[in-house]
C-alpha cells in the first residue's frame, strides 16, 4: 500500500528504536507488547525492502517486436497447448549484455523439442512486465519480478534452434538435476497414463498443471477441490505420513530392531527426507514450502520428544516462508493456506483434542463415523475461515465443496497418495507402469466428483464488491481469535471487526474500467445490472471483469453486452443519477463529444486541450492511459457530484515492477 519503496537505512533505524522501546518497557506488559508488534511490523518491512533491492535490475521497459533471444533453458512447463520455458539469457538483440542479469519467460509451440539445459536461439517478441490492466486487477508482474523474471514473450512459430543440447545451468547442477528429473517423471506419466488423469497425476506429483484442461480446472474450482492441484499441506502431509507409516510398520515387524532401536525416530528421518525430495519435485511453490517447513518442525519435535502440533508450528512456518519470499503474503495461496491451517490447528489443539482423545475407547465402526464427522467439521471450519479471502480474490465461493471433500479427501488419503509414493519409488527402476495404472481409478473418482458438484450451479455463490481493507481487518480479527482462544481476549478485537464493517459499508466499486493497453473497456450499469464491454473483449480479461461485478458465466448472454459501435454511446443510471458516456478508439469529432457527454474516453489519441474545459466532467485520453496506466471511474451517485478516477500508477505505486509509459518505478 506504500507509494514506493522505503529506504533500508530508515527502516533499519525504526527496527532498532522499536526494539529499544520494547527492552525499556519490558516490565510493562501491555506497552512492551505494543512495541513488540510494531517492531515485528518494521522487521517485516525491512525484509520486504531487502528483497526489493535484490530484485532484477535494468529490466526492459519497451516491447521488442522481433528480436533474437539466446539463452539456456532452466525450466519448462506445458501450458494450454504450448510450452512455457524460462531462459537465462546470454544475448538479446536490442539489450546490452551487461543488462541481462534476469531471466526471461518465452512461450513455444506445444510440440517443441526442448529439454532442461538446452542452449536455444529463437526469434521472439519480448514484452516488459505488464502492470494490472485497471486498478484492482491482479498484479502478475510483482510475482514475476520477485521470481527474477524481467520480461516475457512468445516465439514466432518454429523460428528457433537448439545450439547446444544439455549445456550447463549456470553451474547450478542441483537445480538442473531436479528439473531434468521432473521432466523425466513427466514423460513417464505421459507414456503410462492417458486421458485427463495424466494431467492431474502430473499436478499432484511434480506440480505441473499445464496439462489440466480449462474445463477440468473450472470444475475443480467450482466444486471446492482446486486445492488438490496446488501441492500443499494435504499432499505433503499424506506423502510424508504414508512414508512414516510404512517405514515404522516395516521396522516394527522385525523384533530384533523394534525392541532395541528408536524406530519412530528413524521413520521420522526417512519421512523428512521424502518430504525434501517431494519439495524439489513439486517445484517448491509457496504452499509446498509452507507445508514442508511445518512438517520439518513436526519431525524435529518427534526427534526431540517434544509436542509437535501447535500454533507455534504455524508461526515458525509463516516466518520462514516470509523471510524467504515476503511478497507471498499478498497472494491467495499464502493467505488461504495459513488461514485454513491456523484455524484447524487452533481447533484440534483445543476442543478437537478432547474429542479425538475419546476415540481410542470406541469400536472400529464408531471410529469410522468419527472420521467422517471430522472430515465434515474440518471442511466447515476451512470454508468458514477462507470464504472472505476466496470471495475477494476469485469472486465466488463454493458451498458444496464441504461435501465434495468428504469424497475427495479419503480417496486422496487411502488410494491416490499411497500409489504416488510407490510410483516415486518404482520410477528409478522403470517399474512404475503398474502403480500408475492402479492410481488412475482414484483420479477418475476425483474428476467425476468435481464434475458432478460443479454442475450444481446453486451451490456456487458469486460475490462482488468486497473491500480490500475490510478483508484485511476481518483477517486480523480472525488471526487474533485463533491465537488467543480466550473469552477475555475477544473484547480487543471488537473495534477491528467494526472497522472492517465500516470499510465495507463505505466501499464503492468503480463502474467504468479502461484498460491500460488502450484496446478494451467495460462499463457496468448498476440499475440494469448489465455489463457493457468493448467489441472483441474475450477470454481471461472478460472473466476477471465479470467476476468483479458478480456476473455468473451462465448469465453472460443476458447480462453482458458488447458495443459494436465506435464511438460507443452509453447512458448509465446510478441511484437515479444519469451519466452520458462516450468511449472510442479515436473520436473523429471530439468537440461534439465533449459538449454532449459527462465522461469522454478516447483510447488511442489525445483530445484537444479545449475539450477539458468544455461540458465533459471527466476526460480520459491516450495521454492519461500512456503515462498513468489503466483507469477506473466511480460514477456520481447524486446530482452535483463529480466522477472520481483512479489510475494504475496511483493505485499500484511507483514500484520497480510497475512499468507504465516506457518507464519503470524506482
Amino acid at each position: 500500500m506504500l507509494p514506493a519503496r522505503v529506504g533500508l537505512t530508515q527502516v533499519a533505524l525504526a527496527v532498532i528504536l522499536l526494539c529499544c522501546g520494547f527492552w525499556l518497557s519490558r516490565r510493562l506488559a501491555v506497552l512492551a507488547f505494543g512495541f513488540q508488534l510494531l517492531a515485528c511490523l518494521a522487521l517485516g518491512t525491512l525484509t520486504s525492502a531487502i528483497h526489493t533491492e535484490m530484485g532484477p535490475r535494468d529490466i526492459p521497459t519497451k516491447t521488442l517486436y522481433a528480436t533474437h533471444v539466446t539463452g539456456t533453458v532452466i525450466a519448462l512447463e506445458p501450458r494450454n497447448g504450448r510450452i512455457r520455458a524460462t531462459l537465462a539469457p546470454s544475448e538479446i538483440e536490442g539489450i546490452p549484455r551487461d543488462r541481462l542479469g534476469w531471466h526471461i519467460r518465452l512461450s513455444f509451440l506445444g510440440d517443441s523439442d526442448l529439454a532442461i539445459g538446452d542452449l536455444v536461439r529463437a526469434t521472439a517478441r519480448v514484452f516488459p512486465l505488464r502492470p494490472p490492466s485497471v486498478p484492482g486487477d491482479p498484479d502478475f508482474s510483482r510475482n514475476l519480478y520477485f521470481s527474477n523474471i524481467g520480461a516475457s514473450g512468445f516465439v514466432f512459430g518454429r523460428q528457433f534452434e537448439i545450439l547446444e543440447s544439455g549445456s550447463s545451468l549456470n553451474n547450478n547442477t542441483v537445480l538442473g538435476g531436479i528439473e531434468k528429473l521432473r521432466q523425466y517423471i513427466s514423460a513417464t506419466i505421459s507414456d503410462n497414463m492417458t486421458g485427463p488423469e495424466a494431467g492431474i497425476a502430473k499436478a499432484l506429483i511434480i506440480g505441473e498443471r499445464g496439462e489440466v484442461t480449462a474445463s477440468i480446472a473450472d470444475n475443480l474450482r467450482k466444486s471446492g477441490l482446486a486445492h488438490l492441484l496446488a501441492i500443499s499441506g494435504l499432499h505433503m502431509g499424506l506423502l510424508c505420513g504414508t512414508v512414516f507409516f510404512l517405514i515404522r510398520f516395516g521396522l516394527a515387524a522385525v523384533p530384533a530392531i523394534a525392541l532395541r532401536y528408536p524406530i519412530k525416530k528413524w521413520a521420522a528421518m526417512v519421512a523428512m527426507l521424502a518430504g525434501l525430495v517431494y519439495l524439489g519435485l513439486s517445484g517448491a511453490t509457496i504452499p509446498t514450502q509452507r507445508a514442508f517447513v511445518m512438517l520439518l518442525v513436526v519431525w524435529l519435535a518427534l526427534l526431540l520428544d517434544r509436542r509437535a502440533i501447535s500454533l507455534r508450528l504455524v508461526g515458525v512456518a509463516a516466518i520462514v516462508v516470509l523471510v524467504l519470499r515476503p511478497d507471498a503474503v499478498l497472494g491467495a495461496s499464502f493467505q488461504l493456506s495459513f488461514a485454513a491451517v491456523g484455524a484447524l490447528v487452533a481447533f484440534y489443539d483445543g476442543p478437537g483434542r478432547r474429542w479425538l482423545d475419546r476415540q481410542g475407547m470406541l469400536s472400529w465402526y464408531e471410529r469410522a463415523g468419527f472420521y467422517l464427522a471430522g472430515l465434515l467439521l474440518t471442511s466447515l471450519i476451512v470454508t468458514a475461515v477462507t470464504a472472505p479471502i476466496i470471495g475477494y480474490h476469485f469472486g465466488r465461493i463454493s458451498m458444496l465443496g464441504i461435501f465434495a471433500n468428504l469424497v475427495a479427501i479419503p480417496v486422496m488419503a487411502f488410494w491416490v497418495m499411497p500409489w504416488i509414493v510407490l510410483t516415486l519409488a518404482l520410477i528409478p527402476l522403470g517399474l512404475s507402469e503398474l502403480s500408475l495404472a492402479a492410481m488412475k481409478p482414484g483420479l477418475t473418482v476425483l474428476l467425476q466428483t468435481a464434475e458432478l458438484v460443479a454442475g450444481q450451479d446453486w451451490g456456487l455463490w458469486y460475490v462482488s464488491g468486497l473491500d480490500m481493507l475490510a478483508v484485511v481487518f476481518a483477517s486480523m480479527a480472525l488471526a487474533w481469535i485463533i491465537i488467543w482462544r480466550d473469552k477475555a481476549m475477544i473484547w480487543p478485537v471488537i473495534p477491528v471487526v467494526l472497522t472492517a464493517i465500516v470499510f465495507q459499508g463505505m466501499h464503492e466499486e468503480p463502474e467504468v474500467l479502461i484498460s491500460g493497453d488502450r484496446e478494451s473497456w467495460a462499463v457496468y450499469d448498476p440499475d440494469a445490472e448489465t455489463l457493457h464491454v468493448s467489441n472483441g473483449l474475450r477470454g481471461f480479461q472478460k472473466d476477471i471483469w465479470m467476476s468483479r461485478f458478480g456476473i455468473r458465466p451462465e448469465h453472460e448472454a443476458r447480462r453482458v453486452k458488447a458495443c459494436d459501435d465506435d464511438p460507443c454511446y452509453l447512458g448509465i443510471t446510478k441511484s437515479g443519477t444519469a451519466s452520458q458516456i462516450i468511449l472510442a478508439s479515436n473520436i473523429a469529432n471530439p468537440f461534439y463529444a465533449c459538449r454532449n457527454a459527462d465522461i469522454v474516453v478516447n483510447q488511442q489519441a489525445d483530445l484537444p486541450v479545449t475539450c477539458h474545459d468544455s461540458g465533459a466532467r471527466l476526460v480520459v485520453d491516450d495521454d492519461v492511459l500512456w503515462w498513468q496506466g489503466g483507469a477506473a471511474i466511480k460514477l456520481p451517485a447524486s446530482e452535483g457530484r463529480q466522477p472520481r478516477i483512479t489510475t494504475v500508477r496511483e493505485d499500484s505505486g511507483n514500484w520497480p515492477w510497475i512499468i507504465i509509459g516506457g518507464r519503470a518505478g524506482r
